[in-house]
């Protein structure tokens, strides 16, 4: 398949990695400018979690690059991974560039379709979720990625288009999970982040939270506050299985999540490695405003404020940070 990955961002460098090693053509489109300083590559340290033992690789990823999209390239799929508030300005020029090609968003989404459906007809588009993340160093991309994605048509149907992508995502070793309704399995898990990252900011940065059970208990308490949030704007929280940890006893949820933090290596780093405090500050912000306007109480969630807007650590390994 002959794929665009929108920019080199985290998300994008990884996939548009795995996927051309399952020999797929792709390419990574970058703002002008840009393509002189990834001529040579991007180094990778890459703790790669589709194997049932989850092993390091380190490589040189040499991208095909381009500066411009036009309508006659002749792409099967284009592939968006971009902070959730980043979408509405690429909108225009997947409108007027993306030809023939389906659009998979590849992000969260918070604000609905609204302003996506002004650009581009729901047949043009499908929805889905990365299992990856990790950052930037002086000396490359530090990552992890694990061996599944989320992927789903807005109307929930099994269309065509959707087998062909997850024939990609499978010939890449991706165990790939269809939502019948996937935009509010996308609400659900940006409600249960923002209630994890809110209590990373209070404990002084990721690694303290996932060391921490009474810390993570406080996320879990501040994620069920956010789910109601979900709850009033329609979602049937419950019919998640994401979602379970948060309803039991908040104790049991915050040991599974210590367990499971401990054992599981890629997860872990996924976690600690996403430092990008200016998303998860905003991802907290959009969540509180929802839950306001909608009146829902959150004097849980609300109380971790404080630590969201003046984080008591300085940015850096360890930080607060968001799967």
């Amino acid at each position: 398949m002959k794929l665009l990955v929108i920019g080199a961002g985290v998300i994008g460098t990884v996939y548009g990695y795995v996927l051309a090693k399952a020999g797929h053509d792709v390419t990574h489109y970058v703002r002008p400018g840009k393509q002189a300083a990834l001529q040579k590559g991007i180094r990778l340290r890459f703790l790669d979690g589709r194997k049932p033992d989850p092993a390091d690789e380190a490589g040189l990823y040499r991208l095909k690059l381009v500066e411009t999209l036009s309508p006659a390239d002749g792409y099967d799929l284009i592939l968006v991974s971009v902070r959730h508030y980043q979408l509405e300005a690429l909108l225009p020029l997947l409108a007027q560039n993306a030809g023939q090609a389906d659009v998979l968003f590849f992000n969260g989404n918070w604000e609905g379709l609204d302003v996506i459906d002004r650009y581009l007809p729901r047949s043009k588009y499908l929805w889905g979720f990365p299992v990856a993340g990790g950052g930037y160093q002086a000396d490359g991309l530090d990552a992890a990625i694990l061996g599944e994605v989320r992927l789903g048509e807005i109307d929930g149907q099994r269309t065509p288009r959707l087998k062909r992508l997850r024939g990609l995502f499978e010939q890449a070793g991706l165990k790939v999970d269809v939502q019948d309704n996937i935009l509010h399995w996308l609400w659900v898990h940006f409600a249960i982040n923002c209630g994890i990252i809110a209590a990373a900011f209070k404990a002084g940065g990721a690694r303290q939270l996932l060391d921490s059970v009474p810390a993570l208990r406080q996320g879990i308490l501040a994620g069920r506050e956010a789910l109601a949030v979900c709850r009033a704007r329609g979602v049937e929280v419950d019919a998640f299985e994401d979602a379970k940890s948060f309803m039991a006893p908040a104790w049991l949820g915050a040991a599974a999540v210590w367990v499971m933090m401990k054992t599981n290596r890629p997860a872990r780093k996924i976690f600690e490695r996403h430092t990008a405090v200016d998303e998860l500050r905003r991802m907290y912000h959009d969540l509180l405003e929802t839950g306001e306007r909608l009146r829902v109480p959150t004097p849980r969630y609300s109380a971790l404020g404080a630590y969201v807007d003046h984080p008591p650590v300085t940015i850096g390994r360890g930080a607060p940070i968001g799967v």
